[in-house]
């Protein structure tokens, strides 16, 4: 299998055989398709190639399904929503469905989990017009969240029905899950909304464009400020990742930043547990689940008044942990996330039912 994964000026790609995970990436430049195959190889063996769309808007409503003629027309209508990256899956998607008529082509959408979420969390405080017009919270990391949650019906010895998933990453973002169904998250119109992360601001008050734009700045400019220059790295001046922030040890001015955020990552589950009436178990999903453990510690230490007690170890190099300490009313998993295993997951149990 084949899947793909736009970047913001590159294209990342991963073959997967017999279970092993091969990543490459170039940039997205007209010979991009060359270079693809020349990476792949042996194209003649290709089953199914895989293709994964941000931000699906109110057109794409699965979060994995068979690509068609049909749903190719949908994605290209979805492309404003979110065009620097869309638009790569599209152009990507567009070239290898006539490149490779023989094969499975399958579409995997991040804000589909999030289609059905109600519509008093959906919804903005803006002419109702608009609503039907587009504007209303979409969701994002839905793949995720919703793996997240079967994870947790597999591991769990107990039944499961609330559940808190927080992605810990350059993007952090939270979902609030009842029996299956999401009921909240962190990520809005886009993903510029919710929690401040690496490069983008999070919730701000919207006024604050309007200042920006009678001072002179463009739109474009506004957009590019509160997407790529803010977050971490506009409060601390300089590039600052993820990483940066949860390992920081004596550096003051990280120091309150990691405030900052671990701030936002606490009022945003002690909400999510308002809105789900309660809470069977909190999950930290992550890239970086033996690098942030330290930080991870902290907001469950926040959250102890829940009667949340747990380890303060990980074992090494095991995918889905148990946190949960004896007398803990609140269970508390760490799961280690890799979007390829995700996806050729899947892909795996949709040719199952196709084949």
């Amino acid at each position: 299998m084949l899947f793909f994964k736009p970047e913001l000026s590159f294209l990342r790609w991963c073959k997967v055989k017999k279970g092993t995970f091969l990543e490459n990436k170039c940039e997205f430049e007209p010979d991009w398709y060359k270079k693809v195959i020349e990476d792949i190889d042996k194209v003649e063996e290709i089953e199914a190639i895989g293709y994964f769309l941000y931000h699906g808007g109110d057109k794409i409503k699965e979060p994995v399904s068979i690509l068609t003629p049909e749903i190719l027309i949908k994605m290209d209508e979805c492309t404003f929503f979110l065009p620097e990256y869309n638009d790569l899956t599209f152009k990507v998607a567009t070239t290898c469905f006539k490149n490779f008529p023989n094969v499975h082509h399958l579409l995997f959408c991040d804000t589909a989990f999030f289609t059905n979420l109600p519509e008093q969390a959906s919804t903005y405080g803006v002419p109702y017009e608009l609503y039907k017009k587009g504007v209303r919270r979409y969701g994002g990391y839905g793949l995720c969240h919703q793996w997240v949650w079967k994870q947790i019906q597999s591991f769990s010895s107990k039944t499961v029905q609330k559940v808190i998933s927080v992605y810990l990453g350059e993007l952090t973002n939270i979902a609030a899950i009842k029996n299956g169904k999401s009921l909240e998250t962190t990520i809005g119109f886009s993903p510029v909304e919710g929690i401040p992360s690496s490069k983008s601001c999070g919730n701000i008050d919207p006024s604050i464009i309007v200042e920006l734009f009678s001072k002179g700045m463009s739109f474009d400019e506004i957009h590019h400020l509160l997407s790529e220059k803010s977050g971490f790295s506009g409060l601390l001046g300089k590039k600052c990742s993820f990483l940066d922030i949860v390992q920081s040890k004596n550096e003051e001015e990280k120091l309150k930043i990691r405030e900052i955020f671990r701030y936002n990552i606490v009022k945003y589950i002690g909400a999510f547990i308002s809105v789900l009436g309660g809470i069977d178990v909190i999950v930290f999903v992550s890239e970086y689940l033996e690098e942030s453990m330290n930080f991870i510690l902290e907001i469950c230490h926040k959250l102890e008044f829940l009667g949340l007690k747990c380890k303060t170890s990980l074992e090494k190099n095991k995918k889905f942990q148990d946190l949960t300490e004896n007398g803990s009313s609140v269970k508390t998993f760490c799961v280690k996330y890799n979007i390829w295993e995700i996806m050729a997951e899947e892909a795996q149990n949709l040719l199952k039912e196709v084949r």
